[in-house]
């Protein structure tokens, strides 16, 4: 059986611009990313662009039961592993993009989204489709969490009408990354 790295590299290899890294996540990026979660507040926690699971895990090694987690990745070879590798979270094999429609977010509040979709290569059209849901299920106070290794931000801020900044950047991953929070301009100029 093929291990997780090595199905993930095939698949960037033959899918580079939908794959996002050419290896999964490493455990310190990982945790450094549930670090940003805020735990307190109700709801799942939204994961897309999932992939083997890596920050999956982290999530969980953070605390988070695996049932409060919902994990979107539209690769089938990545979403089986991805099952395999944490049973019982919620795994929905589907395109980012159309998350809005997928009945299992249509009703959720989230605590937080947590994103490693390469979405600096999206269009501007295809991230506001993947960005406005998820803040609007967000709620003041939510962030959108999102993993990139552009060294600036990788979403348009002006574009989307959101604020955001870098939190942290983890040196030791393959490539290196910066973690990015953003929110609701709206939300955020209305001092909630």
């Amino acid at each position: 059986m093929a291990t997780e790295a090595g199905v993930f590299f095939a698949l960037w290899l033959q899918k580079p611009w939908r794959i996002a890294a050419a290896n999964p996540s490493s455990r310190r990026l990982a945790d450094a990313v549930a670090a940003q979660v805020d735990w307190s507040r109700p709801g799942p926690v939204l994961e897309l662009g999932a992939g083997t699971g890596s920050l999956t895990r982290g999530l969980v090694r953070a605390g988070c039961p695996p049932e409060r987690i919902i994990a979107v990745e539209r690769e089938p070879d990545l979403a089986r592993l991805l099952r395999q590798a944490v049973p019982r979270v919620t795994v929905i094999e589907a395109d980012a993009r159309e998350i809005a429609r997928h009945p299992t977010v249509a009703d959720q509040s989230f605590c937080a989204v947590v994103s490693s979709l390469p979405i600096k290569w999206f269009s501007v059209a295809a991230q506001e489709a993947v960005i406005r849901p998820c803040l609007e299920r967000l709620g003041p106070g939510g962030r959108f969490i999102q993993l990139t290794n552009a060294f600036c931000s990788p979403l348009p801020i002006g574009k989307l009408g959101i604020v955001g900044c870098e939190v942290a950047r983890i040196w030791l991953n393959l490539p290196p990354a910066q973690i990015w929070c953003y929110w609701d301009a709206a939300v955020r100029s209305r001092g909630r």
